[in-house]
């Protein structure tokens, strides 16, 4: 049986079918058929749910961003590609591939000032 990642208390995003949610841990167990960790979660809704380790990650700021992280500009959902740290102006970007929306599957490159600091609902 491999660590799991959360902990009682953790602040962690849980990606519903609908969007991200900020939510907070307040038990786990381990599932040894399906061999995943299991988490109690408080939606914001005050709903409580039992979710898959896979439907959680850590939050995080917009600074902070990786590979595969989900973000919004403007009201557009976003996935990162890669990030680029420039030390001479403390400025980081992202380069992103839009997922919904008039301009789906494009590519570009975003500044990580432009992203809505509350990136998750």
């Amino acid at each position: 049986m491999n660590d799991n990642k959360f902990k009682i208390g953790d602040e962690v995003i849980y990606n519903t079918p609908v969007g991200m949610k900020k939510v907070d841990i307040f038990g786990y167990t381990y599932h040894e058929k399906e061999h995943t960790w299991l988490y109690a979660i408080k939606l914001p809704t005050n709903k409580h749910v039992i979710v898959r380790e896979d439907t959680l990650q850590k939050s995080k700021n917009i600074f902070g961003l990786e590979k595969g992280d989900v973000c919004k500009q403007a009201g557009d959902k976003l996935e990162i590609i890669s990030r680029a740290n420039y030390e001479y102006s403390n400025e980081v970007t992202y380069c992103v591939k839009r997922l919904e929306g008039e301009f789906k599957g494009l590519t570009c490159v975003i500044s990580a000032k432009t992203i809505n600091k509350n990136f998750y609902e």
